[in-house]
């Protein structure tokens, strides 16, 4: 309508992988600029203020074992967004953060931002192998696993899962892109737990001071076949905070927060 493009005309691929479930992306940049004032003259005078900031964000259902989490390291990414003969495309991209919302009843909720260091461009025209994807499967209680302590559960009502890759830029003198990105080791890894309380027990409260780094904290989402669709880890983990939840409408829970590092 009105020459619009409807979602279903738009594709994002990454590395040559169509990426399938996506619920929203966005492509954005911004400019730092300063305006300076030179004496004797009314007029301003526009000055770069830094480098470009490129990131691109993407929101997807995950409906297969996902290609953006091998890209926690030091993996190079391209990617595109493409409709009719038109794509909006990068060549050098690096994965900043990863976040996955898994919760009983719903489909896992994926969310990766990409940092761009090369120019984004317009206007050409990028081909793109289509993905296979697997079978769209809703989590339950069974469906979800966490291990921890040498034990491991399904009573799982859901969870929030994080990993931050943190980056340093490297410019030489006049130029626009950097020479090199360097990876800050290490990850840092974060993770919110509800677990359904059956003969779970909160640890003592210092038990902290002790116990810190010496689990390894293993969520694993499965399809209703029983064969696993992401793993997902928290190595060098540390349970920093516990709280049980109790109401007259449901089961008491029993909620785990826990970070991580690692590489």
């Amino acid at each position: 309508m009105f020459g619009s493009r409807l979602n279903d005309e738009v594709n994002v691929a990454i590395d040559g992988f169509e990426i399938s479930g996506v619920s929203s992306i966005d492509f954005s940049y911004s400019n730092s600029a300063n305006i300076i004032k030179p004496l004797g003259s009314k007029k301003g005078l526009t000055t770069v203020g830094g480098s470009t900031q490129q990131k691109v964000s993407i929101s997807s259902h995950m409906i297969y074992n996902d290609p953006l989490l091998s890209n926690t390291g030091t993996n190079v990414m391209s990617g595109n967004i493409r409709y009719s003969d038109i794509a909006y495309r990068f060549s050098e991209g690096y994965l900043d953060s990863y976040s996955v919302n898994c919760a009983v009843g719903t489909v896992p909720k994926v969310n990766a931002s990409i940092l761009i260091y090369d120019e984004l461009l317009s206007g050409s025209e990028v081909s793109s192998d289509a993905g296979i994807t697997s079978e769209i499967s809703i989590t339950s209680q069974g469906s979800i696993n966490v291990t921890c302590d040498n034990s491991t559960t399904n009573r799982v009502i859901g969870f929030d899962y994080s990993i931050k890759s943190n980056r340093k830029p490297h410019f030489s003198i006049g130029s626009e892109t950097p020479a090199s990105v360097e990876l800050i080791l290490p990850l840092e890894f974060t993770a919110q737990v509800q677990i359904e309380v059956d003969e779970a027990f909160p640890e003592s409260s210092f038990s902290f001071l002790e116990n810190r780094e010496n689990k390894t904290v293993v969520f694993d989402i499965n399809r209703k076949d029983g064969t696993n669709l992401q793993e997902l880890t928290i190595p060098n983990a540390t349970l920093v905070s516990e709280s049980i939840s109790a109401s007259d409408n449901g089961s008491a829970v029993l909620n785990l927060n826990y970070i991580g590092h690692g590489f």
